[in-house]
């Protein structure tokens, strides 16, 4: 139990602070992509299996995948709320935590819309899809940023960081683990590294730099689809780290794909932000 509550807690600040670094070298909307690799539901998923089992990851995956839809949801409320205070300057100061608060609120109302749906591993993906289409139509006008100069960090900004993202984990992993299959599914595609991403550069940053990551998820949302169909077809098979290393190993094969088609690609490339 220890173990695995020190495991928890390592692996999130090491995809947390990865996650951050990316924006502050190559720029937010690639973070964001980099954000679409399925790091917190993979967490959710090895811990949980390990916990509870294989057969109870399968069981959550259709609810997983549905959950990518809620976290669009907690996107484009986010992204909504935030540029409109920014924009007519009313709740300044308040502006992040007015954010989190009423976006968070989104996504727990579409996770409860998402348990009354009877869906399996393939058609969870249709409201995937329409929410994924709708955030690229909808942020396709946001402005990519890059982050001119890189913040020293100090241990308490580290902590800061490291601590809001295990926390998450924890609470999330948590109270997976004692609510059922469907529930704990749903967690899964809670934004667990998103949000404190989003968190850092907004509030270290700027809003804008937030919004160049939610502009970039949805390009690589696709990595956590391919993650969770592949994870449901092998995770009872060939267990807990046979079933992650073929699911994670699928998910990036798609990334490096997705990257190397963009290169090529220059509708795409305009689309992303690059």
């Amino acid at each position: 139990m220890v173990f695995l509550f020190f495991a928890k807690v390592l692996s999130t600040i090491v995809m947390v602070l990865g996650l951050s670094a990316v924006a502050e070298k190559v720029g937010p909307v690639f973070a964001g992509i980099f954000a679409g690799l399925p790091l917190g539901i993979a967490i959710v998923f090895i811990f949980v299996g390990m916990e509870q089992g294989p057969g109870f990851v399968v069981a959550g995956a259709p609810y997983a995948m549905a959950g990518i839809a809620a976290t669009l949801v907690f996107n484009l409320v986010y992204w909504a709320v935030s540029s409109q205070a920014v924009r007519t300057g009313k709740y300044k100061r308040f502006d992040l935590p007015i954010t989190l608060c009423v976006s968070l609120a989104a996504y727990l109302i579409a996770a409860f819309v998402i348990t009354s749906l009877d869906v399996n591993v393939w058609t969870a993906m249709v409201p995937v899809v329409l929410m994924g289409a709708a955030s690229v139509y909808a942020m396709g006008s946001i402005a990519p940023t890059a982050i001119g100069s890189r913040m020293k960090l100090t241990w308490r900004m580290i902590a800061i960081r490291a601590g809001m993202a295990a926390g998450v984990v924890i609470a999330v992993t948590g109270t997976a683990a004692a609510i059922g299959p469907q529930w704990a599914g749903l967690f899964a595609g809670f934004p667990i590294t998103l949000l404190p991403l989003l968190v850092i550069l907004h509030y270290s940053y700027s809003p804008q730099d937030a919004y160049s990551v939610l502009k970039g998820f949805p390009f690589g949302m696709p990595s956590l689809m391919v993650f969770i169909v592949v994870a449901s077809l092998t995770f009872k098979p060939f267990g807990v780290p046979g079933g992650f290393a073929f699911s994670f190993g699928a998910s990036v094969i798609w990334l490096i794909g997705y990257f190397l088609v963009k290169r090529n690609l220059p509708l795409l490339k305009s689309f992303s932000g690059r």
